[in-house]
């Protein structure tokens, strides 16, 4: 019988570099860090950090704590920590990550989600802030309306 069978092993290491001449096809997963300087056409999965460099390209999936893109991705990035697009960076898919940043020249084409919850005192200033702007986009509507009444010509007809 395996002595490890039920528990997990963490493997500390230089993690996965994916060379520039390299295609790989499929999911590529690491416990450690993930570099690709090649072509990935699936998902790549690292519990710590995902660097996509100039050469790079990945059709797929990606999820990690940190995504740094400075090639191409062209699928969904999940970054529970930091994702960076640098100014050579093309992204291409839906984004989720608490802490964004796009640097100039950086093309994204996609949506973005937060992961960053609230504090309880923004969501009260934000829902507030949210409700007044509504409030004054009615009165400017009303006050348009009836402001458009006033100014407009009377006719009369004999």
């Amino acid at each position: 019988m395996a002595m490890f069978e039920n528990e997990k092993q963490t493997v500390s290491g230089p993690g996965t570099v994916v060379g520039g001449n390299v295609k790989l096809t499929g999911t590529l997963k690491d416990v450690n860090d993930i570099t690709v300087h090649g072509n990935v056409d699936g998902e790549v999965i690292s519990e710590k950090n995902v660097s996509v460099t100039e050469t790079a390209s990945i059709k797929g999936p990606i999820t990690a704590e940190i995504v740094l893109v400075s090639g191409k991705v062209n699928g969904s990035i999940t970054a529970t920590k930091k994702l960076e697009i640098n100014p050579t960076g093309r992204v291409y898919g839906s984004i989720a990550t608490s802490d964004l940043i796009i640097q100039s020249g950086a093309i994204f084409v996609g949506k973005s989600t937060t992961l960053k919850e609230m504090e309880p005192e923004e969501k009260k200033a934000f829902k507030a802030e949210e409700k007044k702007e509504s409030v004054e986009s009615e009165n400017k509507s009303v006050k348009s309306a009836s402001d458009a009444k006033k100014n407009e010509p009377k006719y009369e007809v004999e």
